[in-house]
């Protein structure tokens, strides 16, 4: 029984990697073990298999001597056996404090972060952890509690990036079965009986109820996580489509098509997985959805981003820190910047004028008559209440009126730009001259203002 308990798993730790293609017998790998019952395995394993291994071990220091004890532990045991031994200390529960992060977050992110930073340092090609299948199907359970998509309940993968977790066709029991057969020594975590942990109520109280009404649950959910991760994988296929038919990028910002979302079956779902990587909730998302049949002019706020949406779209910017602030130009200048923007400023003649006039238009060049500008000019934003006199027109008109006939996306409008002499509007900026300030056959000076964008403004 002994000899087949070890056969079996060491030929099922060999098969697992194969088939989920983690690795190669060439690779190196940066194997972390705590000292505890699970990493304890894998170690052996990786020992029987004769792979190329460094193994490390931290001490997060929140549990006194008994920390320092599992690090010299593992430390030995890497003696007794000649295996390479890297190990790290943390302050966890200042870090935590600091960062404002859980205990549990704090550790999971200093460990990672080692690891990574190890891994390259060795140049080796992969971090493996001793995640076997109990911790997926705990990891479900705790997604599915607290709310989760498709994807909090694929469980735990087999591969993500450099990290790998070969035991996860374990369950706690064959790992208990190798370690009483194998007679292998390894540290208790006194941690592991708390029920403070989400984690340990899950293990402790939960699952045992739940092997009430189905003693064979592990093997129950390796099906129904391999179901469901051909079903996400699937789904993400989709989600892929959905965000190329949905989506265009211009000017910093992301426009997601409003019909093609409202046409696309199950499009409130897709639409939420889409924001997820923006920040917005599922709430957020709802209410966003609901929002495509109504008028344009609703934001919504993330801790990152901003959404708007538009007539035809839903726009996305970045949380901008920037404020704007007042620039003068003093006669003279030649060049100058302001926010990505970059103008040229020069006198010219009318006969380049009238040149001008018989070729294609370019809203982006300011042609005014000179003697009718007071120095300094200004360019400002556009504030509510500001007004002109489009080119071509007689009446005044307020600039907000003006953007709207304009159809120009609302998360632009912020960033329209005003050149002014004294209170007057000269040109915003880009799209329109004022009447006051045109060039007339009396006109003998001209100044020319070329002003040259980044990036283009969305055309729709």
């Amino acid at each position: 029984m002994q000899k087949y308990v070890i056969a079996g798993m060491l030929h099922s730790f060999l098969t697992y990697i194969n088939e989920q293609s983690l690795f190669t017998p060439t690779d190196k790998i940066v194997l972390a073990v705590s000292g505890g019952k699970d990493s304890v395995v894998l170690l052996d394993l990786f020992r029987e298999a004769k792979f190329n291994f460094t193994v490390a071990h931290c001490n997060f220091q929140l549990r006194g001597k008994d920390s320092d004890q599992d690090a010299e532990f593992v430390k030995q045991l890497c003696a007794s056996h000649g295996i390479p031994f890297r190990a790290t200390a943390f302050p966890t529960q200042t870090f935590a404090r600091n960062h404002k992060l859980s205990i549990e977050m704090a550790a999971r992110q200093l460990r990672y972060e080692w690891f990574e930073a190890l891994r390259k340092e060795l140049d080796y090609q992969y971090i493996a952890t001793a995640h076997h299948l109990n911790d997926s199907i705990e990891t479900i359970l705790l997604n599915l509690t607290k709310g989760t998509g498709i994807s909090g309940l694929r469980g735990i993968l087999a591969k993500k990036g450099y990290i790998i977790r070969p035991l996860l066709f374990a369950s706690r029991a064959d790992i208990e079965n190798y370690v009483a057969e194998k007679q292998l020594a390894w540290r208790e975590d006194s941690s592991n009986a708390s029920n403070d942990y989400q984690r340990n109520l899950l293990r402790n109280e939960v699952v045992p109820l739940l092997k009430k009404i189905n003693p064979n649950l592990e093997h129950t959910f390796a099906r129904n996580i391999e179901r469901i991760q051909a079903i996400e994988s699937n789904f993400q296929k989709n989600l892929s489509e959905f965000k190329k038919a949905i989506s265009q990028e211009a000017n910093d910002a992301l426009f997601l098509k409003i019909e093609v979302i409202q046409n696309w079956q199950s499009g409130a779902y897709f639409l939420e997985e889409t924001l997820k990587e923006f920040g917005f909730n599922y709430f957020q998302s709802k209410e966003i959805y609901r929002s495509l049949c109504k008028s344009s002019g609703k934001a919504f706020h993330s801790g990152t981003h901003t959404l708007t949406k538009d007539r035809e779209y839903l726009i996305i910017t970045p949380k901008e820190e920037t404020t704007f602030e007042e620039l003068l130009i003093d006669k003279g200048t030649e060049t100058l910047d302001y926010y990505g923007l970059q103008l040229q400023i020069s006198n010219t003649s009318i006969e380049d004028w009238q040149n001008y006039l018989n070729t294609a238009r370019n809203s982006d060049i300011l042609w005014v008559d000179a003697d009718t500008l007071n120095y300094p000019l200004r360019i400002r934003p556009w504030q509510e209440g500001d007004w002109f006199i489009p080119l071509g027109m007689k009446g005044k008109k307020k600039i907000s009126d003006f953007l709207v006939d304009k159809k120009v996306p609302l998360h632009l409008k912020k960033k329209t730009l005003l050149l002014c002499s004294d209170d007057d509007i000269v040109w915003v900026i880009g799209q329109r001259t004022d009447e006051r300030f045109k060039v007339t056959q009396g006109t003998k000076q001209i100044l020319r203002i070329h002003a040259m964008r980044t990036a283009n403004e969305f055309a729709g």
